[in-house]
Parts: C-alpha cells; structure tokens; sequence
C-alpha cells in the first residue's frame, strides 16, 4: 500500500510546460514544472519514493539517488502544503 496519495480537494490543470494545482479547500493554487508534474502523474502509479525515483532515471539520465533525494523534497513540500496525504 502506499505511504501517500493525492489529496482528493486537489484539481490538476495540465499546461504545456507543467501544471496548476488547485486546493479548493483552501483556494490556493500551486504552480508545478515539467519535472514536479511528472511526479505528481508518478503517485498514481507508483507505491514507493524508490519506485518513482527508479521510474524517472528510466526516463531520463539522471543518478538514482539525486531524483530519489528531488522526489522526497518534493514530495515533503505536497505534504507541507496539504496537496497530499498519509494512505488509509
């Protein structure tokens, strides 16, 4: 099971470059770029921080603990601002 899931009063609003993240409890709105974006289209696949990390080195050229240590940050900063939370 998942650790996290997307906050269901979130609305993602996909851009060329990235997306806008609405919380309509709360009315603010959260700007993700191209990289935050994946990773929020990440957490409906993926059950671990490792896994998503591990999905994203097969995607681009990047050192495996560098995305895994970029995805925690980000994804301590969804959490910080209630765009996701703990799994049930």
């Amino acid at each position: 099971m998942k650790p996290f899931q997307k906050n269901p009063s979130i609305v993602c609003s996909e851009l060329d470059d990235g997306a806008v993240l609405l919380n309509l409890d709360t009315k603010y709105y959260y700007i993700l770029n191209a990289s935050g974006l994946r990773i929020w289209q990440l957490m409906d696949q993926c059950s671990s921080i490792e896994d998503m990390a591990m999905e994203l080195v097969n995607e681009y050229v990047v050192d495996f603990e560098k995305v895994k240590s970029s995805v925690h940050r980000l994804l301590k900063e969804f959490k910080k601002h209630r765009l996701i939370v703990a799994s049930r």
